[in-house]
């Protein structure tokens, strides 16, 4: 019976399926919008899953997505550094738990 799937896996997994006795169907996806989609439902995928279950190994597994989207969306680590350091210093960090509540509009 096959089971279909249709999303983003790490490089080695059909490997590791096949070592395993099965067979697997795999293509690589095209470059442009189509690996950006799939790229974007693997990261939603990994935040899931990291909200179900908190750990360093979840965590490493959305850097990873999130390093892989943002080379290919040509963002470097530095730019990434430096967008968190401005946002923090012109808005703060999340240190504090602010939840806000409510904001009265004229």
């Amino acid at each position: 019976m096959k089971k279909h799937y249709y999303k983003l896996v790490r490089d080695r997994i059909p490997e590791i399926i096949e070592a395993d006795g099965k067979v697997c169907e795999v293509y690589r996806a095209s470059p442009g919008g189509e690996l950006r989609g799939y790229g974007l439902m693997k990261l939603r995928e990994e935040v899931q899953e990291f909200v179900e279950n908190p750990s360093a190994e979840e965590a490493a597994d959305i850097l990873e997505v999130l390093t892989f989207i943002c080379d290919r969306e040509g963002i470097t680590p530095g730019a990434i550094k430096a967008a968190r350091i401005s946002k923090r210093v012109s808005r703060g960090g999340f240190d504090m738990g602010m939840i806000l509540g409510w904001v009265e509009e004229e």
